[in-house]
């Protein structure tokens, strides 16, 4: 946890960043609106008549209004904006090396890797033409020395002029080998390739899939009630959990995702993003433990 001395030193640092980033944009949008109203007054300089005319007096107040309103209101939001970046790529670095140091742990950390989209398609939760973003990546090492990884990630596939959003949440894979294939999900079904699946319709309050042509063992059912508790938690939108051959991925999408921006940065706000990033390594041993059951 961070002392109100500490916090001093880190929300001093935080603010500049936004402030970098906040003047970036407001540059980016200023030169928008000014091209904006230039075209608009070119405009009105080489058409002078062009209100004169029934047919074309619709025309600049129709076009030139909505890119002046789009540029003018994107030139506004600047001036208060809160971007996103200084979370992911100054705060949350300093909170792992908090983490590290208080806890005794080696969580090393990255902001918006890319390549990224083989976690998908190990997994086979969603489908496998996602496009994957990342905005935080943790590697670690657990107790008993199974390694594992966090991302924060959004999934979503694009047609035409709409997104679709497949999983947008805390994506967990832990490299442990448990020696059985299954899935159990909130919604949809397995999109792995090379395994086939059979639904087990006897699982009433969870989607659970197994291998096609095999039961469901003791350590299938010992993680079926570990994601039926999961997914009673009222934090928690929809979970999925897919075992494949050496590797448990578990994706836990939000209601209310913790760890992303915060419209404000207190002493009280930087302690509760510790506690959500702790408590996430201390979820992933409740994970491995399973397979001791």
């Amino acid at each position: 946890m961070f002392t109100s001395g500490e916090f001093e030193r880190i929300n001093i640092e935080y603010k500049k960043k936004q402030n970098e980033r906040r003047k970036k944009l407001k540059m980016i949008w200023g030169i928008l609106l000014s091209i904006t109203i230039s075209l608009i007054l070119l405009f009105i300089f080489l058409f002078p008549n062009q209100f004169q005319n029934e047919d074309t007096v619709w025309i600049l107040p129709s076009y030139g209004g909505m890119a002046l309103a789009v540029t003018l209101i994107g030139y506004l939001i600047t001036i208060k904006y809160i971007s996103e970046k200084p979370f992911f790529e100054y705060l949350y670095p300093e909170i792992y090396q908090q983490l590290n140091m208080n806890e005794g742990l080696y969580l090393q950390y990255q902001s918006y890797e890319k390549k990224n989209k083989e976690l998908n398609l190990s997994g086979g939760l969603f489908t496998r033409g996602a496009s994957v973003v990342s905005r935080r990546h943790v590697k670690g090492v657990a107790d008993n020395q199974i390694r594992f990884d966090v991302y924060d990630t959004t999934m979503t596939t694009s047609s035409g002029n709409s997104q679709q959003i497949h999983f947008d949440g805390t994506y967990i894979v832990i490299h442990q080998d448990v020696h059985t294939k299954v899935q159990v999900r909130s919604n949809g079904s397995p999109k792995l390739k090379g395994i086939k699946f059979d639904r087990k319709e006897e699982i009433e309050e969870m989607r659970v899939f197994k291998e096609k042509e095999t039961d469901l063992n003791n350590l299938d059912f010992s993680y079926i009630r570990f994601m039926k508790d999961l997914n009673e938690k009222p934090q928690y939108k929809r979970v999925y959990l897919s075992i494949v051959q050496d590797e448990v991925h578990i994706a836990l999408w939000h209601k209310k995702h913790p760890a992303r921006k915060q419209k404000a940065v207190t002493l009280e706000t930087i302690n509760n993003i510790y506690n959500v990033f702790y408590n996430e390594y201390k979820f992933i041993h409740e994970v491995i433990a399973i397979d001791s059951y």
